[in-house]
């Protein structure tokens, strides 16, 4: 709606993982490079956890862009609830034919003669879980089996793992070992600092922007702060704000945004702001081979 107006070649704070707005902080290019190195030197699990409107399913998406021509990337639906249900959604992603009469080993036996003659040729599976807090302890061991496929020198099948917190802590219950075993690297996203916030805001604008050398709006030093305050650093919520910032702009005819348009528009839109969600400070950023 404001597009035109700012001279914008695209939404820039539409709450959806597009690559394309990826902010490289220091956390999600951490994040980032755990997944990247798991992948490509093919050592198994990875673990990415982080709270709603982290950015983590950002991480991922980008990761998916990044390793597309490289590997195999198929996504996991959430929700699975018995270990049945995440094999024959591998064999439909991987249009791998089976039998109505395949039970449950001789449809692995198919993922497995398919995950082997992909590794020989040289472009392994990477199986994308988003939102992996919604599997159950069942379809979780699942995919810890998969593991079994390894041979003695390589690796068939990665697996991204990524979900809110409350996914590291089952992981942590002695039911799970197993998993948490096979698990090399693991990255907890947090909220943006107060200076990540405006590169934030200024980044999005500048992707979206017709000519991102000249972005036509700006937001000034105040309202980034003020927008930092409100929405605690989550992405998300910032988003939220900012393109109601830029709809309040355009209706002003202004391109320059205030701390007093920020504020307008909190009051606004509260309750999405009197309550975010809270921040753990004593969450590690980074965990390797289980130590979380």
């Amino acid at each position: 709606m404001y597009q035109q107006f700012y001279n914008l070649a695209a939404m820039p704070f539409e709450n959806t993982p597009d690559p394309r707005f990826f902010y490289a902080s220091e956390q999600h290019r951490e994040a980032l490079a755990a997944i990247e190195y798991t992948i490509r030197l093919r050592k198994g699990f990875v673990l990415v956890t982080g709270d709603i409107g982290s950015g983590k399913t950002t991480v991922g998406r980008t990761m998916c862009e990044r390793l597309s021509d490289r590997a195999q990337i198929v996504s996991v639906l959430h929700g699975h609830r018995d270990s049945d249900g995440v094999v024959r959604q591998l064999l439909r992603a991987l249009n791998i034919r089976s039998r109505r009469g395949d039970d449950h080993g001789r449809m692995l036996e198919r993922v497995q003669q398919y995950l082997l003659a992909q590794l020989n040729d040289g472009r392994p599976v990477v199986l994308f879980v988003d939102e992996a807090q919604t599997l159950s302890d069942e379809a979780l061991e699942e995919l810890r089996l998969l593991s079994n496929f390894d041979t003695s020198t390589a690796k068939p099948v990665q697996v991204v793992l990524i979900g809110q917190p409350e996914l590291r802590q089952r992981i942590r219950n002695p039911k799970l070992n197993a998993l948490r075993q096979r698990i090399v690297m693991a990255k907890q996203l947090r909220a943006m600092s107060a200076s990540e916030t405006p590169a934030y805001i200024h980044h999005r604008l500048a992707a979206a922007s017709v000519d991102p050398k000249h972005v036509q709006v700006s937001f000034s030093e105040q309202a980034t702060r003020e927008v930092h305050n409100f929405t605690r650093g989550i992405p998300r919520l910032i988003n939220v704000a900012c393109d109601n910032c830029l709809l309040l702009g355009m209706v002003r005819e202004t391109r320059e945004v205030t701390p007093a348009m920020v504020r307008r528009v909190v009051e606004d839109m509260i309750p999405s702001f009197n309550d975010p969600t809270p921040i753990e400070e004593d969450r590690p950023p980074l965990s390797l081979a289980g130590n979380f």
